[in-house]
């Protein structure tokens, strides 16, 4: 591992990771703090944010990804930040009778905190953190997104509905990064794993998952991806992650490819 980025060192940088109180959050928080880099440790779980910091050296705060106001109040007291990974999510884990479709069971209220945190999370993230990396051009936001952003999940439509909505989120504002009038050394890609062994997943889901043969991915697994994702850079990617398979980027098949002008995401 290269101990500075185009020349900027690890130690010099300085983190932010929300869902850091526990799975994939806490793991990627533990390998930012491995290299060094200064990181604040978020969660809307102020104790598991403490437990995360007491165990690698990082700031725990509490906060709500959905709320903007909780954002400003953490840059202003904890920030600027060039590094945001961006990784508090939940999926909706509704109740519902066998044979009915999944959307059935969803109230509004479980519906509004799902698009709340997985969508307005990365949204309101990366607005906080994008004014410091414009202003210095350079910074790197990684999001958590799916393999449900990428394919469909039955189980779960909306989960996967916040997944394919943070993945074009994601290669839209790295297309307005790549288009900016003045040049920004500044990316934000996604990492796409598949079923990983978190508290997103409840138990008896992720039973039936093992039991179909599918290995749950280890939070630390991820993690690594995540550190390479900063490490290459690669503006607007979506990097996919599935057990037994070598990371690699998310090749898209583009039937309209070269039609659309730069000023609306197309190559130059």
């Amino acid at each position: 591992m290269p101990d500075n980025i185009n020349g900027v060192a690890w130690t010099s940088r300085r983190a932010i990771v929300t869902g850091a109180g526990s799975g994939i959050g806490a793991a990627t928080t533990a390998a930012l703090r491995a290299l060094g880099a200064s990181v604040v440790a978020a969660d809307i779980d102020a104790d598991s944010a403490e437990a995360t910091a007491e165990r690698t050296g990082a700031t725990p705060v509490r906060l709500d990804v959905g709320d903007s106001t909780a954002w400003t109040r953490i840059v202003d007291e904890h920030g600027p930040f060039d590094i945001a990974v961006l990784n508090a999510g939940i999926a909706t884990n509704q109740l519902r009778p066998d044979d009915t479709l999944p959307v059935l069971g969803l109230d509004d209220e479980r519906y509004r905190r799902i698009m709340s945190v997985n969508v307005d999370g990365v949204v309101l993230g990366s607005r906080a953190v994008l004014d410091h990396m414009a202003a210095t051009g350079f910074g790197d936001i990684v999001v958590t997104a799916s393999i449900a952003g990428l394919v469909p999940i039955a189980p779960d439509p909306v989960y996967g509905l916040t997944k394919h909505a943070v993945v074009g989120f994601v290669r839209s504002l790295a297309a307005a990064v790549d288009n900016h009038g003045e040049p920004l050394d500044v990316t934000i890609s996604a990492v796409c794993p598949g079923f990983a062994d978190t508290a997103i997943i409840d138990t008896e889901t992720k039973d039936r998952i093992t039991e179909n043969g599918i290995e749950l991915l280890t939070p630390e697994a991820v993690a690594e991806v995540m550190i390479r994702a900063l490490t290459e850079r690669r503006n607007g990617a979506q990097w996919v992650l599935w057990p037994g398979l070598d990371a690699a980027e998310y090749a898209w098949n583009d039937p309209i490819a070269g039609l659309l002008p730069p000023a609306l995401g197309g190559d130059d």
